[in-house]
């Protein structure tokens, strides 16, 4: 009996070549979490020590864990700069002029709360003012930007002004 010619003879190298890449795609596939996360690599199969439960003996059972303010401090100020919509205060202030720095330094920026979940309340009132007082820096900062841009753009206006008057003038001396 003859081989059809639509069916094609696998060779032992293609085999192995199609091996070779779902092995290596299938690695690929089991190493890349540990890629992403090196924590649980490094992690062993022992148990995990439990945070939750009675306090460890000697530890005082009714004090909070401690509020690390210089990292709440960190965290509000970096939000705080990414947060601010430096575009919108230069405008504003160029735009608007005074009234717009005023607007800048009267309206205080709020934290999303979607950053606030699960924080100890001394975290939450550190935060939330160094935020509100780094935010509004921030809008100060850019509406005064605005308003001195535009300070130059009008002197120089009124600049090229004067000298294109001044040099138009015909400057005959008959007497």
């Amino acid at each position: 009996m003859t081989r059809p010619t639509s069916v094609r003879k696998v060779g032992v190298r293609k085999w192995a070549g199609t091996f070779m890449v779902v092995a290596v795609v299938s690695g690929a596939m089991i190493v890349s979490p540990l890629l992403e996360h090196p924590v649980q690599a490094q992690q062993s199969w022992a148990p995990q020590q439990q945070t939750w439960g009675p306090p460890q003996p000697g530890a005082p059972a009714y004090a909070p864990p401690p509020v690390d303010t210089a990292r709440a401090v960190m965290e509000a100020t970096q939000d705080a700069q990414a947060d601010e919509n430096g575009v919108l205060w230069f405008f504003a202030g160029c735009l608007l002029g005074i009234i717009g720095v005023v607007i800048a330094a009267v309206a205080e920026p709020t934290p999303p709360p979607a950053r606030l979940m699960g924080k100890s309340p001394e975290y939450l009132a550190i935060y939330t003012q160094t935020y509100k007082s780094e935010g509004k820096s921030a809008q100060l900062r850019s509406s005064l930007w605005g308003v001195g841009t535009a300070v130059i753009v009008v002197v120089a206006i009124y600049v090229i002004l004067i000298v294109t008057v001044l040099k138009s003038q015909p400057t005959s001396t008959t007497y």
